[in-house]
């Protein structure tokens, strides 16, 4: 069907005159898809700490525990560290206007007189935006907060109002003062909550992924586990040299509370090209995950050359990929070696090659 000159000219009109009229609303339509959504809520995805007490043994003292509702655990920094503190990195673009926080180390009163307590601190959110695989930082609000010395307990709360809306999805919290009265070298925050004052009143917002909070916090209790384990490996080795088996071949080890080692060079069965030479050295605990220790052993080979290798140690309990492994390498022989109700199954593996090795001698203490 054919369309007439007065038609024709008439739908034109009113498609300039409809474009004249939505032109302002799609671009506020655009303007507004083009703005990150504010939450009022904090999806977890990780942390990072500068100064940490102990970051070897994260089950301690970690950003985490000042996250888990729980006013007994805390997370601690050295006191003599530049910049201590923790930063939080969510999921999505937060917003908050007050925190509220308990300052100190509360899981005695005693703590709370032995560790230090903060007494300036500074709060910076940021807009952390990735491009190419590479992330960039960009600064939206900070304040510097002072804090009063607590009282013990959940009495010691202390509600801070940031007079404005702190915006973004990386939240860093930065120890610029401490009272200096501890004794432990360590300053603490046992709680932190981010919120609003809504009728005089703190409301803390939710954390959407409480349950990642307390995975991360499982983890580090069976990180712990590995880390006992090594303790008791370095106990043993007091006594003597402790042998590690990959079926026929024997890896004696020792490692001392001085952070020296030393690997006797392998002998039994196999190709004799893939022993290990004898090395001795000094190792240190890189990091202590659900997955093990990671060790770095350092050490000088034969033409004084440095090296540096990193092995995994774990203490293997029923149900782990190793501990199956175990097993299905001793086949039948296996409840006539190893009883898990009465002996450790530690396991000692290098990083690179992944060659797997096992000691299933050292009893449990009673």
């Amino acid at each position: 069907m054919s369309l007439n000159h007065s038609t024709y000219f008439s739908l034109n009109l009113f498609r300039r005159n409809s474009i004249r009229i939505l032109s302002p609303f799609l671009f506020i339509l655009v303007f507004l898809c083009q703005c990150k959504g504010s939450e009022k809520q904090f999806d977890y995805s990780r942390t990072q700490s500068v100064g940490q007490v102990s970051p070897e043994e994260p089950w301690k003292f970690s950003p985490e525990f000042a996250l888990d509702t729980k006013t007994t655990t805390a997370f601690c920094a050295n006191t003599k560290e530049v910049g201590s503190g923790f930063t939080l990195y969510l999921q999505s673009y937060s917003q908050f206007s007050a925190l509220q926080i308990l300052n100190g180390f509360h899981k005695s009163a005693v703590d709370l007189k032995s560790n230090d307590i903060i007494k300036k601190l500074r709060i910076t959110t940021f807009d952390m935006e990735t491009e190419d695989l590479k992330s960039k930082l960009k600064i939206k609000s900070t304040m510097d907060l002072e804090l009063n010395r607590p009282k013990f307990g959940k009495s010691g709360f202390q509600v801070l109002d940031l007079d404005s809306t702190f915006q973004g999805n990386v939240i860093r919290l930065e120890i610029l003062e401490t009272y200096g009265l501890g004794s432990t070298g360590r300053v603490c925050i046992s709680e932190l909550q981010l919120g609003e004052i809504k009728k005089d009143s703190f409301v803390s917002y939710p954390w959407v992924s409480f349950d990642k909070i307390k995975r991360t916090i499982e983890q580090f209790g069976k990180a712990e586990r590995h880390f006992a384990g090594f303790r008791q490996l370095v106990l043993a080795n007091e006594k003597g040299t402790i042998l590690f088996y990959d079926q026929g071949t024997i890896l004696p080890v020792f490692f001392k509370a001085d952070q020296t080692f030393s690997f006797s060079e392998m002998y039994g069965e196999g190709d004799p090209l893939g022993f290990l030479p004898s090395i001795v050295g000094t190792y240190t605990i890189l990091q202590s995950s659900e997955e093990g220790l990671e060790l770095n052993l350092s050490y000088y080979d034969g033409g004084g050359i440095e090296r540096n290798i990193s092995w995994i140690f774990k203490r293997a309990e029923v149900g782990d990929e190793d501990y199956e492994n175990f097993k299905t390498k001793l086949g039948t022989r296996f409840s006539e070696v190893f009883n898990p109700k009465t002996h450790y199954l530690l396991v000692l593996k290098e990083k690179e090659s992944g060659r797997t090795f096992y000691h299933y001698e050292l009893p449990k203490p009673k």
